[in-house]
C-alpha cells in the first residue's frame, strides 16, 4: 500500500501548505516561512502530530518539488539579460561570493571547523532570496528604484552562483574528497557539463516545441514538455552533477528562445503546486530539538549575514562603479538567505559534509532573515545616507576618482586590432573546447545506458562498442573541425602580427605557424587524452577509429565545415528570433530624488474580479482621486509603454503607477477592489462577460457621418469597435478616424449592458 501512503502524504502536504500560505498571507508574512512551519508541524520529528513520518516518502516529495521549483527559478534568468546587466554586477556578484567565502573560512578557521564545513556555510550565504527580496521591495514600494533593482539582479545572478555551488558540492559527495584540486577540476567538467547542456537544448529544444503547439494535442505538449524537464534533470544527474542543474537549464533555456509562455501554460500550475510541496517536505526534515543546540551560533550567523554581507555587497558594489548610498541600500536589501541555502543546508547534510546540525543553522537563519528584511528596506534609506556622510572625506575622493577611471575606460575605444580580430575567435574556441568536453564527460553515462538496454556483444561480439564509439565519433567529428579553423585563424593573426616589423617576414611568418600549430596539435592530444574514458574505449579501439576517421576527414572536410556553419546560424536563429532578446523596457533608472514631488513607482495586477476588468484607462479614478499614471503596462508578457486611455484592463495585466505612496497604496487598493453594487458591476464586467455582439447603424441615427474618434463609444459606454461590414465588405480593426455610415453593421467588443446601452443610443 505504498501507493497509497505516498498519496496520502502529497495531500496532507498540500492541504497543510495552503492553510500556511492563507495564514501568511493574512499576517503579511513571506509564504516560506509558513511551508517551512507547516512541514515542522507535521513532519516525523513533532512526535504528538506526525503526519507524515516516513523519511523515504519525504525525500521523494523533497525530490519532485526541487525539480519543478528550480526549473521556475531558471525561468527567471535569460540569457540575454546577463548581457544586458553588463559585466559590471556580474563581477560584483562573483566578488560578493568572495568575500563571504573568505569570511566563512574565517569563522571556520576560528571556530576549529574543518574546511567542508566552512564551504558549507560559505554556499548558504553567498545567495540571496529573489522571493522574499521581490516581495519585501513591492510592499514598500521600491521594486523599481535603482537601488532596488540592482539588488534584485544581484539576486538573479546569485541564483547561478547556488546552481553552481550545489552542483559542486553534489559532485564532491560523489568523489569523498575535498582539495583545491579536486575543485577546481569539478569546476571545469561543470563548465564543459553547462556549455553542452546548453546548446544541445538550444538546437533541440525550440523546434520541439515549435512542432508541437503546431501539431500536437494539449495533452501530448503536456507530457513532453515534463518529460524534458525530468530528462534534463536526469542527464545532469548521470553526468555526476545535481538534477537541480539540468532543471534550472531547461527553466533558462525556455526563458530565454521566448517559449516561457508556452510552458507556463502547462508548467506552471505544477510549479505552483510542487514548489510549495519542497518547502513543506524540508520542514518536516527539521529537527526543531536542535536548535536548543545551536541557537547561539544562528544567531551568530545571523549577525555575520546582516554584517559581513551587507559589507561585502558595499563593497563590491562601490568597485564597479556605485554610489556609497546606491551600494549601501542594495547592500542591506540583500540580507535574506532563502530557498538555495536550504537546499544547500540539506544536500550537505545528507552528503555527509557537514552535521545535522548545520540544517537548523540554515532554517533558523533562513527565518531570522526573511522576518527582519521588510524592516531593513525601510531603514536602507537612512542607512544609505549615513553610511555617506560618515566616509572619510579622503576615501571619498579616492571612491570619485576610481569611479572616473572607470568612466573613462567604458568610453575609451576597444583594445588594438589584433584584439579586436582575436577576442571573438578565442570566446569561439572557449566554448567549443567546453561543448567537446561536455559530450565526453557524458560519454561513459551514454554507453552505460546503450550497454544495459542492448548487451556488450550485441549485434555481434562487441559490436556496440564499435558502434557506439563510430557514432559518437561522428558526432564529435564537426565540431572538432570547427575548433581547428578557428584556431587555425587565430594562429595566422598571431604568426602574422608577431611578424611585422621584423626581418624576413616572409621566413618568419610560415615558422611561427607551423611551430604554433604543432603546439596546437600536442595540447589539443593532452587535452583529449585526459578526458576520454578509456576504461569503456580501449586504446586498440580509439587508435584504429582515429586513422579511419583521418581518412575519412579530408572527404568530408567541406561538408563537416557546412554543418557547423549550420550548427552556427541555428543557434543565433534561436536567440535573436527570441521577443526577449533585447530585454523588457525598464525604468530602473528612475532618479533616488526627484525634488518637490517625491514620486514613486509601484506594481499592480489586475485580478479578475477587480473593478478595472474590462474599463478604459480613461475612465479610471487614478487620476483625478489618487494622482497616480499609469506609465507602462504588461500583457502576457508584452510590454505597452505608456499606454494610450482608451486601452482596455484585462485580468492578470500588470501595470505600472507613478505616483506619491499614500496616492499609490490608495490606487492599488482600488485597483485590487471588487465592484460594490449593481452601478459598479455595470462598470465593471468581468471577462467573462465581455463578448462580440453585432448592431445595426439605422439610417436615423445621431452617429451617421461621425468618426469614432469623435463618437470616443469606448469612454461613454466602454465598447470597443473591432470590425464594419459595409456593403458586403468586412472593415477589419477600423481606425479612429473611420466614419459611420446608414445601414453599417458593426462588431462591438463589450458587455451584454454595454452593448444594449449602445444600441439604444444608435436608435436615437
Amino acid at each position: 500500500m505504498s501507493g497509497i501512503d505516498f498519496i496520502q502524504d502529497l495531500g496532507m502536504v498540500m492541504l497543510v501548505a495552503a492553510a500556511a500560505a492563507w495564514l501568511c498571507q493574512r499576517l503579511g508574512l513571506p509564504v516560506v516561512i509558513g511551508y517551512i512551519g507547516a512541514g515542522i508541524l507535521i513532519g516525523p520529528h513533532t512526535p504528538s502530530i506526525a503526519w507524515v513520518s516516513s523519511p523515504d516518502r519525504i525525500q521523494s516529495l523533497a525530490q519532485i518539488g526541487l525539480v519543478f521549483l528550480i526549473f521556475n527559478i531558471g525561468q527567471g534568468l535569460r540569457l540575454q539579460r546577463l548581457r544586458k546587466v553588463g559585466l559590471p554586477l556580474v563581477l560584483a556578484t562573483l566578488a560578493i561570493a568572495g568575500l563571504v567565502l573568505v569570511g566563512c573560512r574565517g569563522l571556520g578557521a576560528a571556530l576549529g571547523w574543518p574546511v567542508t564545513h566552512s564551504l558549507v556555510l560559505a554556499g548558504m550565504l553567498m545567495v540571496s532570496s529573489t522571493a522574499v527580496l521581490g516581495k519585501s521591495l513591492r510592499e514598500v514600494n521600491a521594486l523599481h528604484t535603482r537601488f532596488g533593482q540592482t539588488a534584485l539582479t544581484v539576486t538573479a545572478l546569485d541564483d547561478m552562483v547556488a546552481v553552481v555551488t550545489l552542483t559542486v558540492m553534489s559532485s564532491l559527495i560523489q568523489l569523498g574528497r575535498v582539495d583545491s584540486m579536486v575543485v577546481f577540476g569539478t569546476v571545469v567538467r561543470l563548465n564543459a557539463v553547462i556549455v553542452t547542456m546548453v546548446i544541445g537544448a538550444l538546437l533541440l529544444v525550440p523546434p520541439l516545441l515549435n512542432r508541437l503547439k503546431r501539431n500536437g494535442a494539449a495533452e501530448v505538449r503536456s507530457l513532453v514538455i515534463v518529460g524534458l524537464l525530468l530528462a534534463m534533470a536526469l542527464l545532469s544527474a548521470r553526468a555526476g552533477f545535481s538534477p537541480a542543474l539540468g532543471a534550472f537549464l531547461l527553466g533558462t533555456i525556455v526563458s530565454t528562445t521566448g517559449r516561457g509562455e508556452q510552458l507556463d501554460r502547462v508548467l506552471g500550475g505544477l510549479c505552483e503546486v510542487f514548489a510549495p510541496v519542497f518547502f513543506v517536505a524540508i520542514g518536516m526534515l527539521f529537527d526543531f530539538k536542535q536548535v536548543a543546540n545551536v541557537w547561539p551560533l544562528v544567531l551568530g550567523v545571523f549577525l555575520i549575514v546582516i554584517l559581513w554581507r551587507t559589507f561585502a555587497a558595499t563593497s563590491a558594489l562601490l568597485l564597479v562603479g556605485h554610489s556609497m548610498r546606491d551600494a549601501a541600500r542594495a547592500a542591506l536589501c540583500l540580507t535574506p538567505i532563502g530557498e538555495f541555502s536550504l537546499i544547500i543546508a540539506l544536500t550537505g547534510v545528507q552528503g555527509g559534509l557537514v552535521p545535522e546540525s548545520f540544517y537548523a543553522l540554515g532554517i533558523g537563519t533562513c527565518l531570522l532573515t526573511s522576518m527582519t528584511t521588510p524592516l531593513w528596506i525601510r531603514k536602507s534609506k537612512g542607512f544609505g545616507a549615513w553610511a555617506e556622510r560618515c566616509q572619510p572625506h579622503f576615501f571619498a575622493q579616492w571612491i570619485e576618482f576610481y569611479h572616473e577611471w572607470i568612466e573613462n575606460l567604458k568610453h575609451r575605444r576597444t583594445g588594438n586590432l589584433l584584439w579586436k580580430l582575436s577576442a571573438p575567435r578565442i570566446v569561439q574556441i572557449a566554448l567549443l573546447a567546453l561543448f567537446i568536453s561536455g559530450l565526453l564527460i557524458f560519454a561513459r553515462p551514454l554507453y552505460a545506458l546503450a550497454e544495459q538496454r542492448f548487451g556488450a556483444d550485441w549485434p555481434v561480439r562487441n559490436g556496440l562498442l564499435l558502434i557506439f564509439l563510430f557514432g559518437f565519433s561522428v558526432i564529435l567529428l564537426a565540431p572538432m573541425v570547427a575548433l581547428w579553423r578557428h584556431v587555425e585563424v587565430l594562429i595566422m593573426l598571431c604568426a602574422e602580427t608577431a611578424a611585422q616589423g621584423r626581418a624576413k617576414p616572409s621566413l618568419l611568418q610560415p615558422l611561427f605557424e607551423n611551430t604554433l600549430k604543432a603546439a596546437a596539435v600536442l595540447v589539443m592530444i593532452l587535452w583529449l587524452a585526459l578526458l576520454i574514458p578509456f576504461t569503456v574505449f580501449p586504446w586498440w579501439s580509439l587508435v584504429g577509429l582515429a586513422v579511419a576517421l583521418a581518412a575519412l576527414a579530408p572527404f568530408f572536410w567541406r561538408k563537416l565545415i557546412r554543418v557547423h556553419s549550420r550548427f552556427e546560424s541555428e543557434l543565433r536563429k534561436h536567440l535573436a528570433d527570441s521577443p526577449f532578446s533585447d530585454g523588457r523596457p525598464s525604468l530602473a533608472g528612475w532618479p533616488e530624488s526627484n525634488g518637490q514631488w517625491e514620486l514613486s513607482l509601484a506594481e499592480c495586477t489586475i485580478t479578475e474580479n477587480s473593478r478595472a476588468v474590462a474599463q478604459p484607462i480613461e475612465s479610471l479614478p487614478l487620476r483625478r482621486q489618487f494622482s497616480c499614471t499609469i506609465v507602462s503596462l504588461d500583457r502576457q508578457g508584452v510590454t505597452l509603454p505608456n499606454p494610450t486611455a482608451d486601452t482596455l484592463l484585462y485580468p492578470n495585466d500588470k501595470i505600472l503607477l507613478l505616483g506619491q505612496d499614500e496616492g499609490l497604496r490608495r490606487a492599488e487598493r482600488w485597483l485590487r477592489s471588487e465592484p460594490e453594487g449593481e452601478a459598479d458591476r455595470r462598470e465593471a464586467p468581468t471577462l467573462a462577460d465581455v463578448g462580440l455582439e453585432p448592431l445595426l447603424v439605422p439610417p436615423s441615427s445621431s452617429a451617421v457621418g461621425k468618426s469614432l474618434g469623435d463618437l470616443a463609444l469606448t469612454s461613454k459606454f466602454g465598447i470597443q469597435i473591432v470590425a464594419i461590414e459595409r456593403d458586403g465588405r468586412p472593415i477589419l480593426g477600423p481606425g479612429r478616424a473611420e466614419t459611420l455610415k446608414a445601414g453599417d453593421r458593426l462588431l462591438a467588443l463589450g458587455s451584454t449592458e454595454q452593448v444594449r446601452e449602445m444600441a439604444f443610443w444608435l436608435s436615437t
